[in-house]
């Protein structure tokens, strides 16, 4: 797989920037950047998903974005600070390509069109944590899991999705017997099949039509923020 949001700059340019990263990989579980810490790499996922978490005291977790091939970690540098905002957790396994922070700083300088795809992209990006906020207070958990199945399939280019119901729990914020009557719903539906940590799609209209319409709001702001030019 390639990189959506490079995909939204023109070939010369996209080449500079592949030429300027190693390609890494994604291994499940890694945490990439912790909070409030100065990043040595910015992160453009190939394929796998990078979720963006907030960790409270009580060493509780829930997800407040994702990232797949449609962006990149580095959102506080991207907007202008030194530190990254948020804890980056690597939700699916895959590969990415690495850009070091002080080439990340230079070629948005000699580069104008990757500054603008980074600024439509960190316009997306909030757009998405603003609708997940609002998604959460409006629907219920097996709307929000349909939701949260079909964001990872699209950013990890998976039709099985390895995860168990303890991540899921974290991740939607409820406990893991809700996460268990709501993949059991889905399942049941014949949406899912969900078997010994992993899940697989198996009607992915009809996940979709399950799903609140708050998957097809971002997907949208995607697509309008960032238009392909591969």
């Amino acid at each position: 797989m390639t990189s959506q949001l490079l995909g939204a700059l023109d070939a010369a340019d996209r080449q500079t920037i592949i030429d300027s990263c190693d390609e890494v990989p994604l291994s499940l579980g890694d945490v990439l950047i912790e909070a409030q810490t100065v990043p040595k790499f910015v992160y453009f996922p190939l394929r796998g998903v990078v979720s963006t978490i907030a960790r409270y005291r009580d060493g509780r977790t829930i997800e407040m974005a994702t990232v797949g091939n449609e962006g990149c970690t580095g959102i506080g540098i991207i907007s202008g600070g030194e530190h990254e905002l948020a804890v980056q957790l690597v939700q699916s396994e895959g590969e990415a390509l690495a850009l070091r922070l002080p080439d990340l700083k230079r070629l948005m300088t000699e580069l104008p069109s990757f500054k603008e795809v980074l600024t439509n992209y960190l316009q997306a990006y909030i757009y998405q944590i603003l609708v997940s906020g609002a998604c959460n207070g409006r629907h219920g958990l097996n709307e929000r899991l349909a939701r949260w199945l079909l964001q990872m399939q699209d950013r990890s280019g998976r039709q099985k999705l390895v995860m168990t119901q303890e991540i899921l729990a974290e991740m939607l914020g409820v406990r893991r017997q809700s996460v268990t009557l709501a993949a059991g719903a889905l399942q049941e539906a014949g949406l899912v099949s969900y078997r010994r940590g992993t899940i697989e799609v198996l009607n992915r209209e009809g996940l979709e039509a399950a799903s609140c319409e708050c998957y097809a709001m971002v997907r949208t702001a995607y697509e309008r923020f960032l238009p392909q030019k591969m």
